[in-house]
């Protein structure tokens, strides 16, 4: 965080500088009638130029523009053109300032960008290490598939087998539309809980999406997953709302047995094998 704010200063200083620099081609260009007015212009444009795309384009258009105007003017001055009263040594100060203010703008371009991966960088990193599902508590998706990759690497390595269950709250959204986001919250909340009571301290909880639930339960064969299913549907089925009404919810579900035979080249196909179980089987 301090180094953040130390290259926001430099970044402000550069811009304070470039501002001051600025002044001097300024001050001697408006003097210059309508030559003056058009390298000004140029001026300021490859200024913005380099803002937007870099030092390094920012250089070669200054070169490209620097070569074509300086041998246009040194030819003209040459031919004794009356029209032409450019003074070449002002075109040179003009070409130097220009090159000045590139370098001092494409720094503060470079800083700008950086910051902005920096920025990206810490709030990726805040979704998947510190970011916890509000309503559930539950971890969310990114560390659902850290923590689900690490066990198939685990189980790959040292054998046993894991299961992963994955719950889909039936006609969520028109639940959330009838009883509105409070009862919403307190549906998620309640379910969490009872979740949390019917699973192992062990067993690993995730919301992975606005209605979906995964539950990733260590060391687990194929022989425990319908002991499993059917306290979750006793559980789970029946919800009490805040005005002490009772409604009936229903689920989709899905599961599979990972263990060192079963042929899921990775994590994303391992979600995409136990969604697709959930399209056909109901809680």
């Amino acid at each position: 965080m301090k180094k953040y704010f130390e290259q926001e200063k430099i970044a402000l200083l550069l811009m304070v500088i470039l501002l001051i620099v600025i002044q001097i081609p300024s001050f001697l260009l408006l003097k210059q009638g309508t030559v003056g007015f058009l390298l000004l212009g140029f001026f300021v444009l490859l200024l913005c130029v380099t803002m937007m795309l870099g030092t390094v384009k920012g250089l070669y258009s200054s070169f490209l523009f620097i070569f074509i105007v300086g041998t246009a003017l040194f030819y003209l001055e040459m031919t004794n053109t009356p029209k032409v009263t450019f003074p070449l040594p002002l075109f040179l100060g003009y070409g130097v300032t220009l090159i000045i203010c590139i370098l001092l703008t494409g720094r503060v371009h470079d800083i700008f960008i950086n910051q902005g991966e920096k920025n990206r960088r810490l709030q990726e990193e805040i979704r998947q290490f510190v970011a916890v599902d509000v309503e559930t508590g539950f971890d969310n998706k990114f560390r659902m598939e850290m923590e689900v990759q690490a066990e198939m690497k685990r189980t790959d390595r040292y054998g046993a087998a894991f299961t992963l269950i994955l719950l889909q709250i039936d006609y969520f959204a028109k639940f959330k539309q009838l009883y509105g986001e409070k009862e919403t919250s307190h549906l998620l909340s309640e379910l969490a809980k009872t979740i949390e009571k019917t699973m192992r301290i062990t067993d690993r909880k995730f919301r992975y999406d606005q209605d979906r639930f995964a539950l990733l339960l260590t060391n687990t064969d194929d022989h425990s997953v319908e002991v499993i299913y059917k306290k979750l549907a006793e559980t789970l089925k029946t919800h009490q709302l805040l005005n002490e009404k009772y409604v009936t919810l229903s689920f989709r579900s899905g599961h599979i047995v990972y263990d060192q035979e079963v042929a899921v080249a990775d994590y994303r196909a391992l979600l995409q094998q136990v969604e697709s179980e959930m399209v056909y089987r109901e809680l």
